[in-house]
């Protein structure tokens, strides 16, 4: 499967890369969805972006997770 995903994002460019890193680091959260999904779709996002040698520490990725709780979340942060 992440061989599929590297053949499909690698065809484009660095459109794609340029693409994710704009819904990782300036996506917000929601109250309105799961909160686990959401987290999925972030760490899918940065998994995606590794796999396309794009070097992402997990530090930031948790930090950029932090930074993007929503309100009801206050405390989390």
């Amino acid at each position: 499967a992440w061989q599929h995903l590297c053949e499909h994002y690698e065809e484009k460019g660095k459109q794609p890369i340029a693409y994710l890193i704009g819904k990782l680091f300036r996506g917000t959260l929601s109250d309105e969805s799961l909160l686990e999904q959401q987290l999925n779709a972030l760490c899918h996002k940065a998994r995606t972006l590794v796999s396309l040698s794009f070097p992402l520490d997990d530090s930031l990725v948790a930090a950029t997770i932090v930074i993007s709780l929503p309100t009801l979340y206050a405390t989390l942060r």
